[in-house]
């Protein structure tokens, strides 16, 4: 709650194998989640997490400390093969 960034950072870079973020409540961050969509980064599974009152995203793609994506929890399709994002309440 109330964190100034990230309420959840998932991987950076190339540096992300296997997680899965679920459950989480998140509340007034500057971005609710970002993940790792560098090439070369591991699956991650994002789904049924409440995200509220994030300024910039409730889940965000980065490639290290660059936003490269628009909200995906906004979509079901993120374009990433390696991430699946779902079921976030936002």
């Amino acid at each position: 709650e109330n964190a100034p960034l990230y309420g959840m950072q998932i991987g950076w870079g190339p540096y992300l194998r296997n997680v899965v973020a679920t459950g989480n409540i998140i509340r007034k961050a500057g971005t609710g989640i970002v993940v790792s969509v560098v090439e070369g980064a591991g699956t991650a599974v994002i789904s049924d997490n409440i995200i509220d009152g994030a300024l910039n995203g409730a889940v965000v793609g980065q490639r290290w400390a660059e936003p490269a994506t628009g909200d995906l929890a906004s979509s079901n399709d993120t374009g990433y093969a390696h991430l699946t994002v779902e079921r976030n309440h936002v």
